[in-house]
């Protein structure tokens, strides 16, 4: 009885402080004084936070995996399918499936529920246990990638469908998400060619050996895998997707824990492709920082990215950087070289994705203030800053950041290997890291602001969103804007289209409140 009535009493603050907000206050500070006593009461009565978060617009997706976002279910479905096979360590192999090697038919995991479960375990992070032979999550979380590689390029439809329509749904207009558009081809040219120092020589060869015609087969792979996504979601019917209606925009991964000369095909390729193709929108290097070739040849891979970016500036940078934390390394490994400086001023980004080492690089008061200076946005996926390394960094460098003036959007990185989404990563935002109504709009803005989608932007300069360009300044916030310049406007620039198709879903999401 007594539980009872301190829940009455705590949904009755939180209705009374809802109602605080004057009527006469804007819509947006009604929203915020909304969120404030819903983050107050969620602890008990956490439904009204829950369905805000749900709801709000969450502007774009900057910093995704493909492979990394899809979920272990979906993995478990292409292996049964294809006939394939899991080892004794839950590794996908191709059949004929030897049981007396250990080997299981993939379909067993779609009928038999504890073998399904400890699959899904082993192809995610979920329920992570340190046990012998696997006793750090961060090891065990990129493992992963290695048990379900034998299918991933085999279903790229279904994987795009699969995260198109879960952005949607969550109430995001705009995806840029990694993968290798030409399927990894680049790296036996890379083999094949061997390293030569000289980069104009070395881009001559590799050109010589068949890179333009790898570029053309991963413009027709993206093709394919878009007609097939688009099939699935039955866009163009009388019953499309929510997905049918984002918009989404592919950024090249370069696996960087490869030979050099390997990296430099793939970076080659890369800047070749998205300088041919407006779908492919920048280049950016995965796989573990810490490792040895990420780190020993870190200089070199920074030498080679500016090479391409001054070959091909209209391609825009956005790269993992500053992904070491105290303990994953030495510390000296992340004052020189000095990871985020380096990203930017050497290879020429002006995104970086994760940021967590920015205090321990070197002149950490000098990097931010830069960093703010050129409006370098950083790609925040708390959730998986949280699991991976907990009790060090988390997402707790999103304040600081914040706090020196340094652009900020909430990514989700690899939500299927971590079992979250979007919305999940907003309510981290605000309920460990207290970031209010205003804070979260500005981060959705940003995520838009900063996407590589193209076009001119909706708002006068950098981050200043209290005005918009003067054709749309004072527009009512509707669909179409009553203004023929202001229309014209956005008929020129995605970007701004996108802008404005936010700002019109927050008018709408604050008028509930």
């Amino acid at each position: 009885m007594l539980r009872m009535c301190a829940c009455i009493a705590l949904l009755f603050a939180f209705e009374t402080a809802a109602a605080q907000a004057p009527k006469a206050a804007t819509p947006a500070a009604r929203t915020e004084a909304y969120l404030a006593a819903a983050v107050a009461a969620a602890p008990a009565h956490p439904t009204k936070l829950t369905l805000f978060l749900a709801e709000i617009p969450k502007g774009g997706d900057l910093h995704h995996h493909l492979t990394g976002a899809v979920y272990a279910e979906s993995y478990i479905q292409y292996a049964a399918e294809d006939g394939d096979c899991f080892d004794a360590t839950f590794t996908m192999v191709p059949p004929p499936c030897d049981a007396s090697k250990g080997m299981s038919p993939a379909s067993r995991a779609v009928t038999d529920y504890l073998f399904r479960n400890l699959t899904i375990n082993a192809l995610s992070a979920r329920d992570y246990a340190p046990v012998a032979g696997d006793a750090s999550i961060l090891v065990h979380f990129f493992l992963t990638f290695f048990k379900f590689d034998l299918v991933t390029n085999g279903h790229w439809p279904e994987e795009f469908a699969e995260v198109i329509h879960r952005a949607a749904i969550q109430h995001e207009v705009y995806l840029e998400t990694m993968l290798s558009p030409d399927k990894f081809k680049s790296l036996p040219l890379g083999a094949k060619v061997g390293w030569d120092p000289n980069f104009d020589r070395m881009r001559a060869k590799l050109d010589a050996a068949g890179v333009p015609a790898l570029v053309a087969e991963s413009r027709k792979n993206l093709d394919d895998a878009e007609a097939g996504e688009r099939k699935i979601l039955g866009c163009g019917t009388s019953t499309p997707d929510p997905g049918c209606a984002l918009t989404v925009r592919y950024i090249h991964q370069v696996l960087r824990d490869e030979p050099k000369e390997q990296v430099f095909a793939q970076i080659q390729t890369a800047f070749e492709l998205a300088n041919a193709d407006p779908r492919v929108v920048s280049v950016n290097p995965v796989q573990p920082q810490e490792d040895y070739l990420p780190m020993s040849d870190f200089e070199l891979h920074m030498r080679m990215f500016g090479y391409f970016h001054k070959l091909y500036p209209k391609v825009q940078l956005t790269m993992h950087a500053g992904e070491l934390f105290p303990g994953v390394g030495k510390p000296e490994d992340m004052e020189n070289p000095s990871h985020i400086r380096d990203t930017i001023e050497i290879a020429g980004a002006v995104r970086i994705g994760h940021g967590l080492d920015v205090l321990y690089e070197r002149d950490p008061r000098g990097l931010l203030a830069m960093m703010a200076r050129r409006h370098i946005l950083v790609e925040d996926p708390i959730a998986i800053h949280e699991l991976l390394g907990p009790g060090v960094v988390g997402g707790d460098l999103l304040p600081i950041y914040r706090a020196a003036g340094v652009p900020v959007s909430l990514a989700t990185d690899d939500e299927g290997g971590i079992r979250s989404n979007l919305t999940q990563t907003f309510a981290r935002a605000v309920q460990g890291y207290n970031i209010d109504y205003y804070g979260l709009k500005q981060m959705v803005r940003d995520s838009l602001e900063h996407g590589f989608m193209g076009g001119a932007d909706l708002w006068h300069a950098p981050e200043g969103f209290d005005r918009m360009v003067p054709a749309c300044a004072g527009q009512t916030l509707a669909p179409q804007p009553a203004s023929l310049a202001c229309r014209a406007f956005l008929g020129a620039s995605l970007r701004a289209q996108l802008e404005w198709k936010e700002e019109v879903a927050f008018a709408r999401f604050e008028a509930h409140y």
